[in-house]
């Protein structure tokens, strides 16, 4: 008779193994979630160069929308200088004044280059009835008013420049004299001419030839250098008839 005495045997226990089940799968599922908490290089990356896209749709949008911006600016600076200088011009040149017995009244335009694709750089010099007298002043409406141009200063270039005379009366020396002021340096072309009634021309001077009447009506055309394009016929004693 064997005394040794008896273990009792280990039986499977169903308890242990689904405790043991469960601790496998809250490894596993522990291990994932520390896998799911950062980003990889990859989709780093990704949204680097997605976040680039849309910043650079952006700017464009931005770029376009300043450009667009700056050339309404352009063409509306340019539509005002124009308007200004032919307003001044077809002022003038309506409200001229002449008389064949008076020395000092005339009415002169002449052509700049006898070039056919030069670019026009006309003169023209006039009296007129567009004095703005000062208070307490001798002064009369008539004066002498003169367009030309001269090479800019700094740039390369014309500027057009702007002559008044208020000195009147028939000891000044008609086209001598005056004062000078700088109006703008954007114009590339001006071209004058001028209706006698019958036909055009270039040309106009009643200082050498005193029985020439004034012209009926000027054309003025006006170039600026964004190569804007603006005309308009004035009749002489007139207001302009369009633009």
């Amino acid at each position: 008779m064997n005394n040794c005495p008896e273990f009792p045997r280990l039986k499977h226990s169903r308890a242990g193994s689904v405790l043991s089940s469960e601790f496998r799968t809250a490894k596993t599922m522990n291990s994932s979630d520390s896998k799911s908490k950062g980003f990889t290089l990859l989709e780093v990356l990704i949204a680097v160069a997605i976040m680039s896209g849309i910043v650079t749709v952006i700017y464009a949008s931005f770029s376009t929308a300043s450009r667009s911006v700056a050339q309404a600016e352009e063409r509306r600076d340019a539509a005002d200088l124009a308007r200004t200088l032919l307003t001044k011009l077809s002022n003038d040149i309506s409200n001229a004044y002449y008389n064949q017995f008076m020395k000092e009244t005339f009415f002169y335009g002449k052509k700049s280059s006898a070039e056919l694709d030069a670019p026009r750089f006309d003169t023209i010099a006039l009296t007129t009835l567009t004095n703005w007298r000062k208070p307490d002043s001798k002064e009369t409406d008539l004066w002498e008013v003169g367009y030309r141009f001269e090479e800019a200063p700094e740039k390369n270039g014309t500027m057009l420049i702007r002559k008044e005379k208020r000195e009147f009366g028939t000891e000044n020396t008609p086209l001598e004299g005056g004062m000078d002021y700088a109006l703008t340096e954007r114009i590339k072309s001006l071209r004058l001419r001028y209706f006698n009634g019958l036909a055009w021309s270039d040309d106009w001077d009643n200082t050498s030839q005193r029985s020439l009447q004034l012209p009926k009506a000027v054309e003025i055309t006006l170039v600026l250098d964004d190569d804007s394009l603006y005309s308009t016929k004035v009749e002489v004693g007139s207001a302009a008839l369009g633009q």
